[in-house]
């Protein structure tokens, strides 16, 4: 009976590591708040808000946090540019969630509104409550994120869509969902 035990514990110990470390949290480094925080705090600095949305065991998500978001250099400008808020798409569904426009919701309801799921997602939000740009895809290249920070952080979305934005600079999004 010893024995089992210790095996028992044993493969306990071993589920515990192999699950933590296939399991998505925010990315390493990046000041991440939780999503009512930060609207709160992106209306009083009046700064547009970058939205992850995402899941503690999404797979997904672990990539891209590995890849594009492991990146010192995007983080810091992210740091700088955004309130940086993390939305919990399997969170409590009837919490209360504070959307960027003002209104509040059930999340459930804000995670169909907000078009957050499937994830890895995310969206850049105005000062004035305003979806900019919304994209997904965990094999979304750190490069990317550096066009959609000229287009928000610019101001380029105030003169057109994001495709406009990108033809004008002879550029083009790689997408790969």
């Amino acid at each position: 009976m010893k024995r089992f035990s210790r095996l028992a514990g044993a493969v306990a110990l071993a589920f515990f590591l192999l699950a933590d470390t296939a399991q998505a949290k925010v990315p390493e480094g990046w000041p991440f708040l939780e999503f009512n925080e930060a609207v709160q705090v992106a209306k009083k600095q009046r700064k547009p808000m970058f939205v992850y949305f995402g899941f503690e065991t999404c797979p997904y998500c672990a990539y891209l946090n590995e890849h594009a978001l492991a990146s010192e250099s995007l983080r810091k400008l992210y740091s700088a540019n955004y309130v940086l808020a993390y939305f919990d798409i399997r969170g409590q569904a009837d919490d209360t969630i504070t959307l960027p426009d003002g209104r509040t919701t059930t999340r459930a309801e804000a995670i169909r509104e907000l078009k957050g799921s499937p994830v890895p997602a995310w969206m850049f939000v105005d000062p004035e409550g305003r979806t900019v740009l919304m994209r997904r895809g965990s094999r979304t290249r750190v490069n990317e994120f550096w066009k959609y920070d000229l287009y928000v952080a610019g101001g380029g979305y105030r003169q057109g869509t994001f495709e406009e934005f990108l033809v004008k600079r002879g550029l083009r999004e790689e997408r790969s969902e």
